[in-house]
């Protein structure tokens, strides 16, 4: 009985690893959705563009708030415990003029 309570244990342990490893796995590409989308956003592109990118990722969330000055886009996930986010700022003509990445690096 104690060898099958040890090879338990060793089961139990490898399943955490590979748990572990592909939470890991999800957060980064969770985490590189935001970081390289946004690096898309330059002054100019518009939010259908940038609304149809963003569309193509896996892992985002995406909140559109109206402001004075037009509206923010921002898009984050739930997967890497929302460290990183996009902030997406439009003009009243709905192009964009600024995009920044905030979170820990």
């Amino acid at each position: 009985m104690n060898r099958s309570f040890q090879l338990l244990q060793y089961a139990l342990v490898g399943i955490s690893a590979l748990a572990l490893c592909f939470a890991l796995f999800c957060w980064n590409e969770a985490r590189k959705e935001v970081v390289y989308l946004c690096g898309n956003f330059t002054s100019g592109v518009t939010h259908k563009s940038v609304m149809k990118q963003l569309a193509t990722a896996n892992y985002l969330d995406v909140t559109l708030t109206n402001t004075e000055y037009g509206a923010r886009i921002i898009s984050d996930s739930a997967v890497s415990l929302r460290m990183y986010r996009c902030n997406i700022d439009l003009d009243t003509d709905g192009e964009v003029i600024t995009a920044s990445v905030s979170g820990w690096f």
